[in-house]
């Protein structure tokens, strides 16, 4: 906020004849909110700058630009129309904590939903990868227990790289698909 707008603000509470403690009674804020903006360390919101303008009796126009003329208490009534209250409704008296709760909130609920696409997307990809294995380990086992010469214990090999795989990498459902290898396996021996 710019000096000009501070000093507009104390000059326009003065022709009221309010003191800085009545002014910040009647907008629902504190004496010390009304003295920042009076020394041009802080701005009021929204609210409040519009609260100001009605108080006066000028537009926010008048208010921020210092544009004398503009027709008084009737442009500020119609620059800013009175809102309806709301049952348990203070005008103007809108905690900035409520604010900052009903962001944090709303940060809170995004986070969530984008945590929650990428845990969707993960599963996703897991199940396609343990899929995946398990085909690769239904051709590659055989292979495996051909070359090595072990292949009289062959569902042995596949119990156990059923289990590894089952509490490794949570392969159970997929995982099963292995042991349709055994019977494969074994036509295979018989025809070679």
């Amino acid at each position: 906020m710019n000096i000009e707008i501070a000093n507009r603000l104390v000059q326009l509470r003065r022709e009221q004849g309010l003191s800085q403690e009545e002014l910040a009674s009647k907008l629902g804020v504190s004496r010390q909110a009304v003295s920042k903006w009076e020394r041009a360390e802080s701005s009021p919101d929204t609210d409040n700058l519009i609260a100001l303008a009605r108080l006066y009796g000028v537009s926010l126009d008048e208010l921020l630009l210092h544009m004398p003329g503009s027709g008084g208490a009737a442009a500020a009534a119609a620059a800013a129309p009175e809102p309806e209250p709301e049952y348990g409704y203070e005008p103007y008296a809108q905690s900035e904590a409520a604010e900052v709760f009903a962001a944090a909130q709303e940060w809170e609920m995004a986070e969530e939903a984008v945590a929650k696409s990428r845990r969707k997307a993960f599963k996703k990809n897991k199940e396609k990868l343990l899929w995946l294995l398990t085909l690769a380990m239904m051709v590659i086992l055989p292979l495996a227990c051909s070359l090595f010469g072990v292949g009289e214990i062959y569902p042995v090999i596949v119990v156990i790289a059923y289990l590894a795989s089952g509490f490794l990498l949570d392969n159970w459902h997929p995982g099963w698909l292995i042991f349709l290898s055994v019977p494969i396996y074994e036509y295979m021996l018989g025809i070679f």
